[in-house]
């Protein structure tokens, strides 16, 4: 494969690696003889091999990856402070915004770090063999790392913009007229990656996490997780027999189900009782959650640049090395985490007045303050607040839950742990703070009504009585209203819709959008305490939990960010991906269904499935599973699904969307900056580009 890429971000031609992370951010390129030196050492192979690692930090728990993989479907609408509005409302267009932070789909950012890593890889592979201080076994395991990194992010950029340059070597000239390379041809180059890394692998007996070269990095069954999602996106997006070279002629629908059935017999991965602990804090190490299989791993010290990126490979006037926008890198290169932990939460902690001065008798504004006290009103008594509060996260209100994906997880609340374990669906208050709140002087000093609505609280967050309730039902249903007079002075209640408190504009689906404004259809207290946008559903939601840090320490109780690993393939994904196969090619897909619906049955409960299994019972129950953990984008594209569910489900998307959304625009400064730019585009069908020779140059996705 040739040597040269184009790519917008290089300055100048060279061939880049380094020898630690740390290097990469002290911008220390190594070329030439130094890059021969450094790599024909231990330490300097095997930083270059954990350099490979560093892209995934950008992508893995980080908000714009999370943007281009959730937004934009049937699960989640932006919140009030979102900052990729434009994602969801499929208004993006090609343009290059770079360090623009109102409202960016990073969609330049994303071209050029995945490019600068497939390059680390290269590097890596040419240099790995090169190696004489590492014995063979660790040269295997280190190019089976290095092939199922290339696989990994070359897997995300087929995924995003169809046919895309191709390249296996390390970049040593700037070609300004790249090949758009068919998505059928670069998936079949991933899985012979793939299929090479599971070789090395074997070879090396790296066949489970303990074996692993590193903390967090791969090993057989990463690969293999890998591989079953890659087949299953081809045969679902392309076709059962679309590939070429080995894959010629075969089923990739059976091809992906024996992966998936391999991992679940043999990868060690099993399911823990409580679907609540695959979450919980305590079990967020990749290497040590039984049911994660593989993913991103950031140490647990947020101060370290070891959980920062790389810099960008483009330079300024001044030759200085570039930093990647801050929705990427979060907290820039002095400190790193993730900032999965921000995503999902409502505006809990700014009580907009109707809790009382601010909310500060019962919520703390931010909980970075120079005290953790609160004062209450009535006892005059000085509350600590810190451990209450400080694991329900800070209300960044980036992310809502869709009136479909909270109907479906209360569908399912009798029987299934998943509602328990996803949906935090009320904040509780901090002892000491009775009777504190002046619009809710009963606040803490009754129980809250109904009890059964909380009967599986204090596993989670400590136990307190409840300020803000998230009730899934039309508030003004004769039993809404019911539980409206019983909220009366004791906690804010907030329905679906209706009622004095409103999440959504209507019950429908199809036509439901956030409330920008709580305003009151009767106004129950005779004031205006509830208009404003503070607690309309666009800042006031039911959160998503499972991503939240659940702890609190003394001497970091803000929680900006977190240490949680980002799990990218955990073993209920491989009995969905087996459930389609099987649904696809006349297999038993609701006995496999049912067996992930066993695993998070409540005790004592049938959680089973029963009926006919279309697309949209596997849909739904990935939903049910994967919500927020960057894949649902990526699944409503590859099942053709994607205009359907999201004019039914997604009324802030559904006026815009249509067929060319199945594929990102190619950033304008990639486009800049080829010379082979062609006006002559590719036509669709069903969503998929219908590549042929007229495409030829160098070409936008079409309608861009």
């Amino acid at each position: 494969m040739k040597k040269t890429i184009s790519i917008f971000l290089a300055a100048s031609a060279f061939t880049l690696g380094a020898t630690s992370c740390s290097d990469f951010l002290e911008e220390e390129n190594k070329v030439g003889q130094t890059a021969d030196l450094t790599y024909s050492t231990a330490s300097g192979i095997e930083g270059l091999v954990n350099s490979c690692y560093a892209f995934s930090r950008g992508w893995w728990g980080k908000e714009a990856g999370l943007g281009l993989s959730e937004m934009g479907t049937d699960v989640f609408y932006y919140g009030y402070d979102n900052k990729q509005k434009s994602l969801n409302a499929y208004n993006l267009t090609a343009r290059s915004l770079d360090g623009n932070t109102a409202d960016d789909a990073c969609l330049d950012h994303y071209w050029e770090l995945f490019y600068c890593a497939v390059d680390v890889c290269n590097n890596a592979l040419l240099y790995i063999p090169e190696n004489t201080a590492i014995d063979e076994s660790k040269k295997n395991a280190y190019m089976a790392e290095a092939y199922f990194m290339r696989a990994l992010y070359y897997s995300q950029m087929v995924a995003m913009w169809g046919p895309i340059p191709y390249n296996t070597e390390p970049i040593s000239a700037i070609d300004t007229a790249p090949v758009r390379v068919p998505e059928a041809e670069v998936l079949t180059h991933i899985l012979a990656d793939l299929d090479q890394s599971l070789q090395l692998f074997k070879a090396a007996d790296v066949m489970t996490k303990a074996k692993a070269t590193a903390e967090g990095h791969a090993y057989y069954y990463a690969a293999q997780a890998l591989k079953a999602r890659v087949l299953l996106f081809a045969a679902s997006w392309l076709g059962p027999q679309s590939l070429s070279g080995d894959y010629s002629g075969k089923n990739l629908y059976q091809l992906a189900q024996t992966a998936a059935e391999d991992v679940i017999a043999h990868s060690g991965t099993s399911f823990y009782s409580r679907y609540a602990d695959t979450w919980s804090l305590a079990n967020e190490n990749v290497n040590t959650n039984k049911e994660a299989i593989w993913g991103v791993h950031y140490v647990d010290n947020l101060k370290t640049t070891e959980n920062c990126i790389p810099y960008r490979y483009k330079t300024n006037s001044s030759g200085t090395y570039q930093s990647y926008n801050s929705l990427i890198t979060r907290t820039g290169y002095t400190r790193g985490g993730s900032a999965m932990n921000l995503m999902f939460v409502s505006m809990w902690n700014n009580g907009a007045g109707d809790l009382g001065g601010n909310g500060k008798q019962v919520f703390v504004r931010a909980l970075g303050e120079s005290t953790y006290y609160v004062t209450n009103t009535k006892s005059n008594e000085k509350v600590f607040i810190a451990p209450y509060y400080s694991p329900y996260g800070r209300g960044f209100t980036r992310y809502l839950p869709s009136l479909y994906l909270w109907n479906l997880l209360e569908a399912n609340r009798k029987t299934d742990q998943r509602y328990e374990g996803t949906l935090l669906t009320h904040y509780n208050m901090a002892h000491g703070l009775a009777g504190s709140a002046k619009n809710y002087p009963d606040m803490g000093q009754f129980s809250v009504e109904p009890a059964t609505a909380f009967e599986q609280d204090g596993n989670y967050f400590n136990a307190g009585d409840t300020a803000i309730y998230f009730c899934a039902l039309d508030g003004n249903s004769a039993e809404g209203k019911a539980k409206q007079a019983w909220a009366k002075n004791r906690y804010r209640i907030q329905f679906m819709a209706g009622g004095d408190i409103p999440v959504y504009t209507s019950m429908d689906p199809a036509k439901a959008l956030p409330t920008e404004a709580a305003k009151a259809s009767s106004d129950v207290y005779g004031d205006s305490r509830y208009n404003t946008y503070k607690i309309g559903g666009w800042c006031s939601f039911p959160g998503i939990k499972k991503f939240l840090d659940d702890t609190f320490e003394a001497d970091y109780p803000t929680h900006d960010i977190t240490h949680r690993d980002a799990i990218v393939f955990r073993l209920a994904e491989m009995y969905l991906i087996k459930a389609e196969c099987e649904l696809a090619s006349g297999g038993n897909a609701l006995t496999t269904l049912n067996q992930l619906r066993a695993a998070r049955a409540i005790a004592g409960t049938d959680n089973s499935l029963s009926g006919t299994v279309d697309i949209h019972t596997i849909l739904d129950e990935r939903a049910l599973e994967l919500c927020g953990e960057q894949q649902r984008w990526f699944d409503l594209k590859r099942t053709h699904t994607l205009l359907d569910r999201v004019k039914k489900y997604n009324a802030q998307a559904s006026a815009n969307i249509q067929e060319i959304h199945y594929y990102r625009p190619i950033p304008e400064a990639q486009m800049e900056s080829v010379t082979n730019a062609s006006s002559t585009v590719p036509s669709q069908s069903n969503g998929v580009l219908q590549y042929t020779t007229t495409a030829e140059g160098f070409w936008q996705n079409p309608g861009y």
